[in-house]
């Protein structure tokens, strides 16, 4: 049996709308499954941690990039496969793996069940899947949360926190530990630490990274003035900013970053607290299809 598990308000209702496309499929197919609505935060990774529980094939999420850091806290550790349906704004982590943007498509490829291991990373008694951001990045996230627009522009509504922020937040001193190596930056609107290319709805913050390799990426920006970092942020969306002396790009499996000043950080989309944090990788913790 698989255990779908959605967030009907994902992506302004997409998730319902995902599962009103796919549920006649299943039923048609005849396949066991058994379905489950989320109805708080938090409550994606509990019924995960229920299905694991109840010994099922897979464990399939149906929502957004959020709904997909909630689940894989669920499945972590497990043999459990984890499939996934995308429906929300961004669903960077859907881009990441090649999962088609077709729920339908999406269904199939969840339904051939090639299971394989990904990499996850610890941070503060939490996992993240895809990313970690702090600073500009962490409130830019904060903010588009927190709007009324962000079911309405979708992708864009990322850019649009950005425009928001850009006049707003001031850059500070940061001190960034990779691997033991400590490193001092002035200066510094955000880091992104990333288990994925893509985040904020299909910027490829750090072009390189990949989730089976063991290893995170960073991307740190400093030294720039609001004017200049509006010029640099569409270079993003192609990886084309890492070229531009204002970036630095490390790679670490041991990250620390403490500031000047408390600086907002995220994971996977969602507002998760304040600087210090850790982020430590965690090679091969999940199964997905």
């Amino acid at each position: 049996m698989r255990y779908f598990i959605v967030n009907r308000v994902s992506g302004n209702g997409r998730g319902l709308a995902r599962w009103s496309r796919i549920e006649p499929v299943l039923r048609d197919k005849g396949i066991p499954y058994r379905v489950a609505f989320t109805e708080r935060p938090g409550h994606a990774t509990e019924l995960a941690r229920e299905a694991v529980k109840m010994g099922v094939r897979a464990v399939v999420a149906v929502g957004g990039d959020g709904t997909v850091n909630e689940v894989g806290n669920g499945l972590l550790g497990t043999n459990v496969p984890f499939g996934y349906i995308p429906a929300g704004s961004g669903n960077d982590f859907a881009a990441a793996q090649g999962i088609p943007k077709d729920p339908v498509k999406a269904l199939e490829r969840v339904l051939k069940h090639s299971p394989r291991s990904v990499d996850t990373a610890d941070f503060g008694g939490r996992v993240m899947v895809s990313s970690v951001g702090v600073g500009f990045d962490g409130q830019v996230a904060k903010t588009v949360n927190e709007s009324k627009w962000k079911q309405r522009w979708g992708k864009g509504s990322y850019a649009i926190g950005v425009l928001k922020e850009l006049r707003r937040f001031q850059p500070t001193g940061v001190t960034l530990e990779v691997d033991g190596q400590v490193i001092r930056e002035e200066g510094v609107w955000l880091i992104a630490i990333a288990n994925i290319s893509c985040y904020g709805g299909g910027m490829k913050i750090c072009p390189e990274a990949k989730n089976d390799d063991g290893i995170l990426d960073i991307c740190l920006v400093r030294g720039i003035s609001r004017w200049k970092l509006l010029r640099l942020f569409p270079l993003v969306f192609s990886g084309r900013h890492v070229n531009y002396p204002y970036v630095v790009m490390l790679r670490g499996k041991e990250i620390r970053v403490s500031a000047d000043r408390p600086l907002v950080v995220h994971a996977d989309g969602e507002i998760v607290g304040e600087t210090p944090v850790s982020v430590s990788v965690r090679p091969q913790s999940l199964t997905i299809l």
